[in-house]
């Protein structure tokens, strides 16, 4: 068992840096309901009782414990963070919760309080900022290790991405921040919008699809009533005549001139089936046809897209690649980041990474 350190939040007046950090954990419940983490290539019981809420990022796993305690696997080492319960909020990079008016981070291998007086309510968490309000009804971002206002108002309506901010200010403007500067997007209020990958998609209030798009705004479809998606640096929406598109990098591309059966759009990655329950994906301006059938079960997380093919295999999609996870029939599959947990039978678990294979019995 990894040594414990217990960290009361009076420690959180200085910064913590706490050493090393691994890779893509995959938590879960085995079938005696004892709470395992797989880190690095071995599997690491945590609690001798279930865990039934937990977060996950790339390198960490904050979780709440039989107990109710607050809990921090990072670095190999299981840290206790507090007796009580904040709120969180968890993304691939960043782990940011929140006792009353204190707000505190963790961002690569260090934790530490970045503000002292926002307001209780949520917060705006992505992967590179944090947006909130104060109790001097202000609104500010965190961002590479610095605090800056936006605005001298509170703000209620807001939208993030990995990297980007969008909100309507208290003149109901849309505005964006990205990458450390801030745009006036649209100069009266939208009826609906979403922020992307250095992108905002909005609706007019006459009913027109926008997108600004590195400095420049794209016109989509003119009084749309379809809606839109947005992930990453794609938006996807149906045009006048009900075909199905998707912007990538100031280009629209055409997917079907009808709606297709199915699909799903999540960090980057965008999957649908035709009529005659083809497969596809798009990739970096292509579309893929993956499979002649819809799958039962599709996941995708961190660029990877998981489905189990027609034998009960799982098949995965990555950097414009299609390839085998599992040579085995798998009878249940989840996936979290890059680490794919399936089950080959009731007893015998396999986690995936990356494509290396390791089984838990």
């Amino acid at each position: 068992m990894a040594n414990r350190k217990t960290l009361y939040l009076v420690l959180f007046l200085s910064t913590l840096f706490i050493k090393g950090f691994g890779q893509f954990l995959y938590p879960f419940n085995d079938n005696f309901n004892r709470f395992y983490v797989f880190d690095e290539g071995v599997f690491e019981q945590l609690e001798f009782q279930p865990v039934d809420e937990f977060f996950v990022g790339n390198a960490y796993l904050a979780y709440f414990d039989p107990r109710g305690r607050f809990q921090l696997y990072f670095g190999g080492e299981k840290h206790e963070l507090s007796l009580n319960r904040p709120s969180v909020y968890s993304t691939d990079h960043f782990l940011a919760y929140q006792f009353g008016s204190q707000i505190f981070l963790l961002e690569g291998n260090k934790l530490h309080q970045i503000e002292s007086w926002a307001l209780q309510e949520d917060l705006w968490v992505s992967d590179s900022i944090v947006a909130y309000n104060d109790v001097y009804n202000r609104f500010n971002v965190y961002q590479a290790d610095s605090a800056q206002t936006l605005e001298s108002w509170n703000i209620y309506t807001a939208s993030i991405s990995n990297n980007s901010l969008a909100y309507l200010d208290v003149n109901k403007q849309l505005k964006l921040f990205s990458r450390g500067r801030q745009y006036i997007v649209w100069p009266t209020q939208v009826t609906a919008f979403t922020a992307g990958q250095n992108l905002v998609a909005f609706q007019t209030g006459i009913g027109d699809l926008q997108v600004w798009y590195e400095d420049e705004l794209y016109t989509l479809t003119y009084n749309t009533n379809g809606g839109f998606d947005v992930s990453d640096e794609l938006v996807t929406f149906y045009d006048d005549l009900g075909g199905f598109n998707v912007f990538y990098q100031g280009e629209t591309y055409p997917l079907l001139p009808y709606r297709p059966l199915f699909s799903e759009l999540k960090e980057n990655q965008l999957v649908w089936s035709d009529r005659n329950s083809f497969f596809f994906t798009f990739y970096q301006g292509e579309v893929v046809r993956l499979e002649s059938y819809t799958p039962d079960k599709v996941t995708i997380d961190n660029d990877l897209l998981v489905y189990q093919d027609i034998n009960g295999r799982l098949k995965g999609f990555s950097n414009g690649e299609k390839f085998s996870i599992s040579s085995r029939i798998a009878t249940g599959f989840n996936q979290i980041n890059q680490a794919v947990l399936y089950r080959e039978n009731r007893f015998r678990w396999h986690i995936n990474i990356q494509g290396e294979d390791y089984t838990f019995e």
